[in-house]
């Protein structure tokens, strides 16, 4: 099962790209950042399609993937918008937790819908049961990372919105990554997708006038950026590739790239001064459950 092995990759590059994301310019707008950051991450997809040789398959997709490429990129517009809209308004010891099981939960839920007997293994009674116990650990998780005052102390819930839609618009990408463009390479989508990403979010700032805030962005910022674009775009493309294999089960990798909340709260707990320990420790373990259970309901 060699899709297993690029979702660990995609696990090891998400883990670095969440904590270079939090150590980014989270002062900039949303739109802006989008620009920044699509910009190092189409920079980035171009040099790996260099190194796999795939340069004159950049522009060689049929009509059909051209098209799915171009609502990829639209709908990760709107997941990266709503994401830094969220992040920026959220308790991030809420958002963290929220955002991450909320991505599995949608993205598990939605190709049990279009995939059911792939996700659930042929859809035998158990798979199923062990499924959507997996599922509503998750919801339990989200539901706790809200609720909960210690964790989100937050009276404005506005952000919980802004993740939802994050979320399911992540979600929809890994669907159609997996049900359209499997025969395109990797690298090559995730090169389109933050080129439109790019382009899209850049007349958005022109329009708006949001440029003006690249006057206030400074050279580390900029280092940032690029850093956690770079582990961004490795994360797309193992992400990508492991589900262009036939044999794929989404939600194992699912459940494995999304294992890096799992690693960093941990790491925080254990090395960090962070608050709420206890309440963290308890989200870790129906986080954790959730994703074992989904894992599970694949391989018996």
């Amino acid at each position: 099962m060699e899709y297993i092995l690029f979702a660990f990759l995609a696990l090891l590059a998400s883990a670095a790209n969440t904590i270079f994301n939090r150590i980014s310019a989270n002062r900039i707008g949303s739109i802006v950042s989008s620009v920044i950051k699509a910009f190092f991450i189409v920079i980035a997809c171009f040099i790996i399609s260099a190194s796999f040789g795939h340069l004159n398959q950049l522009y060689s997709l049929t009509k059909e993937q051209w098209i799915w490429v171009g609502v990829l990129g639209l709908v990760t517009c709107v997941d990266w918008i709503f994401y830094f809209l969220s992040i920026k308004r959220a308790h991030l010891e809420a958002f963290s937790p929220f955002e991450a099981s909320c991505v599995l939960f949608l993205s598990n839920l939605l190709f049990s819908i279009f995939m059911f007997s792939s996700v659930t293994k042929g859809g035998t009674p158990l798979n199923i049961v062990l499924f959507f116990l997996g599922l509503a650990c998750l919801l339990g998780a989200m539901i706790f990372a809200v609720l909960n005052k210690k964790i989100n102390p937050t009276t404005k819930k506005l952000w919980v919105v802004y993740a939802t839609v994050t979320a399911l618009a992540m979600a929809f990408t890994l669907v159609i990554v997996k049900t359209k463009l499997t025969e395109v390479p990797s690298d090559v989508i995730a090169y389109h997708q933050m080129f439109i990403v790019f382009v899209v979010c850049g007349i958005m700032m022109f329009a708006t006038k949001a440029y003006k805030e690249l006057k206030t962005v400074g050279w580390k910022d900029y280092l940032k950026f690029f850093i956690a674009a770079l582990f961004n775009a490795l994360l797309m493309v193992f992400r990508y590739k492991a589900f262009s294999y036939s044999n794929a089960i989404p939600s194992i990798i699912n459940c494995i790239v999304s294992f890096d909340f799992v690693l960093v709260s941990t790491a925080t707990v254990l090395f960090f001064k962070a608050q709420n320990k206890k309440q963290l420790i308890i989200l870790i373990i129906i986080v954790s459950a959730g994703m074992a259970l989904n894992v599970v309901s694949g391989l018996v």
